[in-house]
């Protein structure tokens, strides 16, 4: 049996129709998960800035919009290899999603063994997870590599090119802030 307990979250999510705790400035009812002692002044103002931190950001009220997803990407339906200018062939993808807030795109994209696709930016940031294989990756000038289980941020403009090893394929998760775009830059 394990002896792990879980402690309580410090900062509870509630949802816009459920009215906040009635909060004053007295020390009574203060609650601390690990030293009892008294509310501050200091600690009640950061505990009121921290609720506020977690109310929904702009964009956020329209989450509704977007279709709930539950899904196995082994059996993706995957788009004929790409033939767009600049794109290396035998690159292939398939769309997840689209943010209706944002525009920004969800797919996964499958490089296949030896596959380079050249220096280019985004606009936007795109976040990444190497669900099989793997690749280097190189950010602004310094080269990484990602295996399976990886989680990579590539902030807007941020200069990036793959590379992907000659023995296996890899397989990507993306997910963009803002609609997708490719700069390509010039060696």
């Amino acid at each position: 049996m394990s002896h792990f307990q879980p402690r309580p979250s410090r900062v509870e999510r509630r949802t816009p129709d459920v009215p906040a705790p009635n909060t004053s400035a007295t020390t009574e009812g203060c609650r601390h998960y690990h030293r009892p002692k008294l509310c501050s002044g200091w600690e009640l103002a950061l505990v009121a800035g921290l609720t506020l931190s977690v109310t929904p950001a702009a964009g956020q009220e329209k989450a509704s919009e977007q279709t709930p997803l539950v899904m196995n990407w082994t059996a993706a339906e995957w788009n004929p290899p790409s033939t767009r200018p600049g794109f290396p062939v035998g690159l292939r993808n398939a769309p997840v999603s689209t943010d209706p807030a944002t525009g920004g795109v969800t797919y996964l994209a499958w490089f296949p063994a030896g596959y380079r696709f050249e220096m280019h930016w985004h606009t936007y940031t795109e976040t990444v997870v190497v669900m099989e294989g793997s690749v280097q990756i190189t950010l602004s000038g310094v080269r990484y590599t990602a295996t399976a289980g990886s989680y990579i941020i590539i902030p807007g403009e941020t200069h990036h090119e793959w590379l992907v090893p000659e023995e296996d394929d890899v397989v990507l998760l993306a997910r963009r802030d803002g609609p997708a775009d490719f700069h390509f830059v010039e060696p």
